[in-house]
């Protein structure tokens, strides 16, 4: 028997889903208030740059013989390579070469070539200000096509008087030189035309100042305009050339010469030489500078003077000379006075023989050089001369105290004798 109906599979099942559970009601979360971030504090503007003058590259110093003449102008050179590693090594954001870059308009071109070849190798912007050496008149080496084909980009000349932005916030006020007189204070010039800024603002300008070298010139720098300047924060820093010594000038440390970077005169002139300058200015909440000295010269002209009456004497000062390290870097100027005998000047003719080889010149001061030579007794013994020799060398000698030739005849005897010894 068939199975009922009642009992037979369904033809097919639907699959319900599962009745969702009635929502539940969430009690509402009150929203939490977010503090704005504090605005971050102002940062003051700052910035830190190379001050360096006076390259006067092409010069040449007379006293220094032909080999030293080479070697001194290598070192000027290296001098210049060496900012730009200062540059690198302090985080300098640029240079300022504060006038004189070339000691004269007729320059070599293979000084002009080499000069920019080294500055395009600076990691950061050069400004070269014109200054009395190298001023922007007709003959100017920045107006050359050597100079103008060879400038690589980084390098700029301040020929236009006035302000430029180097970036937000830092401004130079440029005083160059276009000619080798002019007529006015060329820095009070600029400063009488600045209103206020906020931007660090650093005036690159050249020339003596009234308060190391009081005179009528109508170029010289007035200090008390500077002073001023600096005082009610209408610039930050004052950079000048022309003074080859570093020298702070003022009561407000923010008026500088930064002196030549390699020695150009004696000690008894330059006492400063040498340097390049490190300078941080910060302007705002706080104002405030920091300078700092650079060593990038190597050479040193000694002067030295000493009272030479006696062999002694000349014994001290070879002592003195001997004990003067980097002998071929170094030139001296001697300012010896007193007296001597031809004997005694003859061993100091052999001294400045042996010390002018090793030096890179020994010379004379002529003003403070007064030496007096006589002749005596001791001159002629020393000849151990016989016969007619011994009455001319008598006769020389007699001669000798008041005449130049017959001092400089006795003095070949006494040399010639020395050396037969």
């Amino acid at each position: 028997m068939s199975q009922s109906m009642y009992e037979m599979e369904p033809l097919f099942e639907l699959d319900l889903p599962e009745p969702a559970p009635a929502p539940t009601r969430k009690k509402a979360t009150p929203k939490r208030r977010v503090a704005s971030a504090p605005p971050a504090p102002a940062v003051d503007p700052e910035v830190t740059f190379l001050h360096t003058a006076d390259w006067q590259l092409g010069m040449t110093r007379r006293f220094l013989p032909g080999e030293s003449q080479h070697t001194y102008a290598a070192a000027r050179d290296a001098a210049v390579v060496r900012i730009g590693e200062v540059a690198a090594e302090t985080g300098a954001e640029f240079v300022v070469v504060c006038g004189d870059v070339f000691d004269d308009p007729r320059v070599s071109t293979r000084i002009i070539r080499r000069t920019l070849d080294s500055l395009g190798d600076y990691p950061v912007p050069v400004y070269l200000l014109p200054g009395n050496h190298d001023p922007l008149d007709a003959t100017s080496v920045y107006t050359s096509a050597e100079f103008v084909r060879a400038c690589p980009a980084n390098v700029h000349v301040l020929d236009k008087p006035g302000v430029i932005r180097i970036r937000e916030g830092v401004s130079i006020v440029a005083a160059p030189w276009h000619t080798k007189h002019p007529s006015s204070d060329l820095i009070a010039d600029q400063l009488a035309a600045l209103g206020p800024s906020d931007d660090i603002r650093i005036v690159v300008g050249h020339g003596g100042m009234d308060s190391l070298s009081p005179n009528p010139d109508p170029s010289i720098v007035a200090s008390a305009g500077v002073d001023a300047a600096t005082t009610e924060g209408l610039v930050d820093y004052v950079a000048l050339g022309d003074r080859h010594s570093v020298t702070s000038v003022g009561k407000t440390g923010r008026v500088w010469y930064s002196g030549a970077p390699e020695v150009t005169a004696f000690d008894n002139v330059e006492t400063e030489p040498g340097h390049v300058l490190q300078v941080t200015l910060r302007r705002g909440g706080e104002r405030s500078i920091d300078v700092q000295r650079h060593r990038v010269g190597r050479w040193a002209f000694r002067t030295l003077t000493q009272d030479m009456n006696s062999i002694a004497d000349v014994d001290r000062l070879r002592a003195t000379l001997s004990t003067i390290t980097d002998k071929p870097q170094t030139v001296v100027q001697l300012g010896l006075v007193g007296t001597l005998t031809v004997a005694e000047n003859v061993a100091l003719d052999e001294l400045f023989d042996e010390f002018g080889d090793r030096f890179a010149a020994l010379t004379t001061w002529d003003r403070e050089h007064h030496l007096v030579v006589t002749s005596d007794d001791a001159d002629l013994d020393s000849l151990d001369l016989q016969g007619y020799a011994a009455l001319a060398a008598a006769e020389i000698a007699d001669r000798a105290t008041d005449e130049p030739e017959a001092r400089s005849a006795l003095s070949l005897l006494l040399r010639l004798a020395g050396s037969r010894a």
